[in-house]
């Protein structure tokens, strides 16, 4: 399978005869890069370490390979969860970041590597060890900006999965405060309103219609999760059957969805249950009204998804297709109210 990666690899025509064959050979990896082919252009660089050990490059092309079994790996999720093909591909990333930072502490890429170390341990549902390898970067390789600002966001994440709001809210301050010119300042503000209705009293829906099922309460002992989408949007429809998937395989643990949905672009209650019965959607549904409930969740983006534990509180808001296991499985095996003083 390898060698015909590479052979493909290899067949990419060079951008400039001109060059040498080491420059071609990254131009031909990178432009497999380009063109998504995630586990040829890890195999291409892989082939360009073996060809130029003595290369400047050399470093460059160890963490691009681990990149690209990284990507690959991420494509070979079902559902947002592992597969075989994925766990494979994960485990060839993390082996090649974690060995570039044992063996080149000093290089100047070695920040980005622990990053990656990070973020693949993320997708193979190891929160804490994400946090831990992230909160590496800040202590082992503070000179390096870039990745210790990404880092500081990253680790953040990992606190808000790992429902730690406090703390998640402290790398977001801390972030604001030391990278106000950073490239992911937008996302950081965007997630401190998000955390800043963490563990209060959710709002209550403003429902126009129940298109389908419904009604369905908040704070009455179920997690609830409520899915804000639309039947046109295309990022919604790549997280459709996970959401159904989520709703049936965790509702006899205690998760109820909802699914929220506007009047924007042409949507209305019967071309919205027509979508609905058409695409396998058995969980409830409601129109949403103005002032509307995606207002008062600051969902201003879709596909988005907000978890509400059996209390009634906002506890996790997120992408759904960042969701782990992990998170909604604490929110569930959560006791529905406090126990009695003793």
């Amino acid at each position: 399978m390898i060698g015909l990666l590479l052979a493909a690899a290899l067949a990419i025509p060079a951008q400039n005869p001109a060059q040498s064959p080491e420059a071609q050979a990254f131009d031909a990896a990178f432009l497999l890069k380009k063109q998504q082919k995630s586990d040829q252009a890890a195999a291409a660089f892989e082939d360009i370490v073996r060809r130029f050990p003595q290369s400047p490059r050399v470093g460059e092309a160890k963490i691009e390979a681990g990149v690209g079994w990284f990507g690959f790996a991420r494509s070979q999720l079902v559902l947002n969860r592992a597969t075989p093909a994925s766990d494979e591909a994960f485990a060839k990333a993390l082996k090649v970041f974690s060995d570039f930072v044992r063996e080149h502490p000093e290089d100047p890429l070695a920040g980005r590597a622990q990053y990656m170390v990070g973020s693949t341990r993320f997708f193979q549902g190891d929160l804490a060890g994400a946090e831990a390898d992230y909160d590496a970067v800040l202590a082992k390789f503070p000179s390096d900006l870039k990745y210790v600002s990404k880092s500081l966001e990253r680790r953040s994440a990992m606190r808000r999965h790992l429902l730690e709001a406090d703390l998640a809210i402290q790398d977001l301050r801390r972030y604001e405060q030391q990278y106000p010119q950073g490239e992911d300042l937008a996302a950081v503000r965007k997630y401190l309103g998000f955390a800043s209705m963490f563990e209060k009293p959710a709002p209550a829906l403003r429902v126009r219609s129940w298109i389908q099922g419904g009604p369905v309460a908040l704070g009455q002992g179920r997690v609830v999760g409520l899915f804000f989408f639309a039947t046109w949007c295309e990022k919604c429809e790549k997280q459709r059957l996970f959401l159904i998937d989520l709703a049936n395989r965790y509702a006899p643990a205690g998760l109820a969805m909802v699914g929220i949905v506007n009047d924007g672009k042409g949507q209305t209650v019967e071309s919205v249950k027509t979508w609905l019965g058409q695409n396998g959607v058995a969980y409830p549904v409601m129109m949403d009204s103005r002032p509307s409930t995606a207002d008062e969740y600051g969902a201003s983006t879709i596909p988005d998804l907000v978890l509400v534990d059996k209390q009634g509180r906002v506890r996790w808001h997120d992408n759904p297709e960042l969701l782990q296991d992990y998170t909604l499985g604490t929110l569930l095996a959560e006791e529905a109210a406090p126990p009695p003083p003793k």
